[in-house]
């Protein structure tokens, strides 16, 4: 089967759709148990799977044997296979006078009449989830990290593309921290870095999406947001960021907001905006908001001292 989707051809890796699972709106083993018929489905549900079809293309038959088995089986054997199992299920079902579920049926058959997937083993969704969630947060923080940003703000932004609707960024740079450092030792700097995370979970929305980006930089991905409320809520996250040294002094932030428009033809293109605009925040005093503008580039920021 071609996939007809050009969103979804993008090579994958295991730790995506490792994460995919888990992830808000995740085809869970519950949710494929119910696709294939073992309970009603529910009209929430319903529509969770037809986007989820829409958006994954050919992928999704993937991704319904990926929940049900943690294993990769290409689209052009996915739906195949998906059929062989559900015609494998009934056929159990009529034998054994119940219905024996999915799950069960699919891994009757790959390890006993196909032999694909060797000797199983069954690892329970909770478990899953806490494998995948140490390997995108940040040790520090306890934040998502920056892989497991650029994976979300893709896939935000291949969103934004194809349905339309508002995204915006805000990239946040902790001001003069090498002096902070330098003067008061790196636990204090680890300090300062682990409050402000806890501030971000805190002071965000839930449907953002918090990050330690790398160092002392951090960003929050806005979905549904226009640049206008993203400004406002930027400058409340840079009041809220505030730390005080043990002298008395405040470290404070700036941040660069930018939002996606017509320019906007990956989320490179969002990121490196929000990095020019958090240089002009930088440039024009630091502790302040800037906005990126269309049209923005790298070669917009010039020589620019960041600390």
């Amino acid at each position: 089967m071609t996939d007809p989707n050009p969103a979804t051809c993008v090579e994958e890796t295991d730790a995506d759709r490792r994460r995919r699972i888990v992830s808000d709106g995740g085809l869970s083993l519950d949710l494929v148990s119910a696709f294939a018929g073992d309970r009603a489905l529910d009209p929430g549900e319903k529509q969770r799977l037809e986007d989820a079809k829409k958006i994954r293309g050919g992928r999704f038959f993937s991704d319904l044997l990926y929940s049900m088995t943690h294993l990769y089986f290409s689209p052009e054997r996915a739906e195949s296979l998906w059929d062989k199992i559900i015609q494998h299920k009934h056929s159990l079902s009529g034998m054994l006078g119940r219905n024996v579920g999915v799950a069960v049926a699919a891994l009757d058959y790959l390890s006993n009449i196909t032999d694909k997937m060797g000797s199983a083993t069954l690892a329970g969704e909770a478990y899953i989830e806490e494998i995948v969630g140490l390997s995108f947060r940040d040790g520090l923080t306890g934040l998502f990290n920056h892989t497991y940003f650029y994976q979300q703000v893709d896939l935000e932004v291949r969103r934004h593309r194809r349905y339309g609707g508002n995204l915006s960024l805000a990239l946040i740079d902790v001001d003069d921290f090498k002096a902070v450092n330098d003067t008061y030792g790196h636990r204090e700097g680890d300090r300062i870095l682990a409050a402000m995370g806890d501030t971000l979970v805190r002071a965000a929305r839930d449907s953002d999406i918090c990050c330690r980006y790398g160092g002392e930089e951090f960003v929050v991905i806005l979905p549904m947001t226009d640049t206008q409320k993203a400004v406002t809520l930027a400058d409340r996250l840079r009041i809220e960021l505030q730390e005080h040294l043990p002298d008395g002094e405040t470290v404070t932030v700036s941040v660069g907001v930018a939002s996606c428009g017509k320019d906007t033809a990956s989320y490179r293109d969002l990121v490196e905006k929000a990095d020019t605009a958090l240089y002009r925040a930088k440039r024009s005093g630091k502790n302040r908001v800037a906005v990126g503008a269309e049209g923005d580039t790298a070669a917009d920021r010039g020589v620019v001292d960041r600390r």
